[in-house]
């Protein structure tokens, strides 16, 4: 429904409102395809349809010493891709300006979260995590769950009206499932109203 979009939005965004300052972005996935295929190419097709005359303050990224396969490199700071599957490795992100962006969030391991967690301590510091649903287990659900220590996320859901109204959802196909699955099964509840 358009999630990695709205994340390599909010990277472009971020970075080129921050660069001058310290800044980092640090993006994960549950799986690195998910940022090798997905994510990344996205940030790269969204760089390429900036309107750099309205940003009007530089010129478009070079692509051959900015914006990379993963990461975008900047005079200040820099966006990049780690495995989540490392909980360490999320650790040690120190700037003043942060934003990190779990990726297909429902099943990036707790040790992760936990170890992203500690950045948001001082400075200004932001977090997207983005996901279609899973089950009801896990972070992202506790999260959407609003379980106690959860309340300064906020959340939000997509429904199915809104996603066959941005035509991202065909509502023929949705009936079709409702049949196949049954609207009380978890299947239809996931893949087609979550």
């Amino acid at each position: 429904l358009g999630k990695t979009a709205l994340a390599s939005w909010a990277i472009l965004w971020f970075a080129l409102t921050r660069d001058g300052e310290d800044w980092k972005i640090q993006t994960t996935a549950s799986a690195w395809r998910q940022l090798t295929k997905f994510l990344w190419p996205e940030i790269r097709k969204w760089a390429r349809r900036l309107d750099w005359k309205k940003i009007g303050y530089r010129e478009a990224f070079s692509e051959r010493t900015e914006l990379l396969n993963l990461s975008i490199k900047l005079n200040t700071g820099e966006a990049f891709a780690l495995a989540s599957d490392n909980s360490a490795m999320i650790e040690g992100a120190h700037a003043n300006n942060l934003l990190y962006i779990f990726d297909e969030s429902k099943t990036i391991p707790p040790d992760t979260w936990d170890s992203a967690e500690g950045a948001f301590s001082v400075g200004e510091a932001y977090w997207l995590a983005i996901s279609t649903p899973g089950e009801p287990n896990g972070r992202f659900y506790d999260i959407h769950a609003r379980r106690p220590g959860y309340e300064d996320w906020m959340t939000r859901h997509v429904t199915l009206e809104e996603a066959i109204a941005a035509g991202r959802i065909s509502p023929e196909w949705a009936e079709q499932r409702r049949q196949q699955w049954g609207e009380g099964s978890a299947v239809y509840q996931n893949r087609v109203q979550g």
